[in-house]
């Protein structure tokens, strides 16, 4: 098992398969190159378990509210609730600005829901602020998990059994109906959540496994000691 800690993201772990999947064909030896010369980026603290990230309303920015109230209200109609706050605490990324986000459970309680939030700073020739909102719907089976999200692109390849789906779009009610017009065809429910606490273990153990099987493949490296101290005296104030 892994230690928990800070974590780089090594790009030079991808394969050729995992190039194509996030670049395509057209694009693969330049972007296979790229990654081979790209040095291992700092991350933050790994695994993001709901307690590292759970937050206060109040210690999220005004800014984050902002972006986020349109999905908010978008949420309400579908009959889901909300059921905590959250951020990245832990951050060593010195491009990172900002994030925020919201856990959502509807009311049969077997519909997990995240709204997810980031502001990072893309340095020149962009030299500006970028903002990244990701609405997700996941369902819990015996044998996997089924989640489908307005944003799915990751270089890393997904984890087995966790089976995740693009809707091009940010329209939380659509992206609901393609995730619950999934679950019609299957042949067993979703798993239910009764209490906060059964969720919290379920997200947990999720992380916990996704985590451990991207150390596995190389794409999650510890970081030292001194790499971690000499990160944070350069980082910029998070919001």
């Amino acid at each position: 098992m892994s230690t928990p800690g800070y974590y780089k993201s090594n790009y030079r772990a991808l394969s050729v398969w995992d190039v194509v999947r996030r670049w395509g064909w057209r694009r693969l030896p330049l972007y296979y190159r790229i990654t081979r010369s790209k040095k291992p980026s700092p991350a933050g603290w790994m695994p993001e378990t709901w307690a590292e990230m759970e937050c206060k309303e109040e210690e999220l920015s005004a800014e984050f509210f902002h972006v986020a109230e349109p999905y908010r209200q978008a949420f309400k109609p579908l009959g889901f609730s909300e059921v905590g706050f959250k951020k990245l605490k832990r951050v060593l990324n010195p491009l990172h600005r900002d994030s925020g986000g919201i856990n959502f459970l509807d009311g049969s309680r077997r519909h997990y829901a995240q709204l997810r939030y980031v502001k990072l700073y893309a340095p020149p020739p962009i030299n500006r602020d970028r903002k990244t909102v990701v609405v997700s719907f996941t369902a819990v089976f015996r044998e996997k998990t089924v989640s489908y999200a307005n944003k799915t692109r990751s270089p890393f390849e997904a984890v087995e059994n966790h089976e995740v789906f693009g809707v091009a779009t940010d329209d939380v009610a659509v992206i609901y109906q393609r995730f619950a017009d999934h679950l019609k065809r299957q042949k067993e429910e979703p798993r239910s959540f009764p209490d906060l606490q059964s969720l919290q273990s379920w997200f947990d153990s999720d992380k916990r496994e996704v985590f451990e099987q991207r150390v596995r493949r190389g794409y999650f490296i510890p970081m030292t000691d001194a790499e971690v101290a000499a990160l944070r005296g350069k980082l910029p104030p998070v919001l």
